[in-house]
């Protein structure tokens, strides 16, 4: 009785080994056949950087400036990624340190400006050629609420 048993367990054993090597292997098959090559690189988006807006030396407003990085290849991804501590701190430099508004709109952001500006701290940073293109998230405005 006890070899019966055991010979039964056996075969159970042998089929329940053999049909998770059959989903391993399918499953690796399956994950082989993704070219992993031509996906390209994906943007990596930095956090949300709350930027003074001065005009005439006055706190008028603030932005909600949200960057993404384009990597100019696959490996840039991580390149940028490991240096975001980095690159926080010499964009928010940037942006504190000299006016981000519009000439001739003091309620918006002159985005053309900053993205040239940012750009230049960004590849200080990096090595050359890591980013292919600065984007902005739609920048959103906020006014000073004042206390009376």
């Amino acid at each position: 009785m006890y070899g019966a048993r055991k010979s039964a367990l056996t075969r159970h054993a042998g089929g329940l080994a053999l049909a998770v090597f059959t989903l391993g292997s399918t499953q690796a098959l399956a994950a082989a056949a993704v070219d992993t090559n031509n996906l390209g690189p994906v943007d990596v988006e930095l956090p949300t950087i709350i930027a003074p807006m001065i005009v005439d030396s006055e706190l008028e407003n603030y932005a909600y400036i949200t960057i993404s990085l384009k990597p100019a290849s696959p490996n840039g991804v991580l390149v940028i990624r490991e240096k975001v501590p980095f690159l926080q701190d010499a964009i928010l430099r940037e942006l504190n340190g000299a006016t981000i508004v519009k000439a001739d709109d003091p309620k918006a952001v002159d985005e053309v400006g900053l993205k040239a500006r940012l750009l230049t701290r960004v590849n200080q940073i990096l090595p050359p050629g890591t980013v292919a293109e600065l984007t902005f998230d739609p920048i959103v405005v906020a006014p000073i609420l004042l206390q009376r």
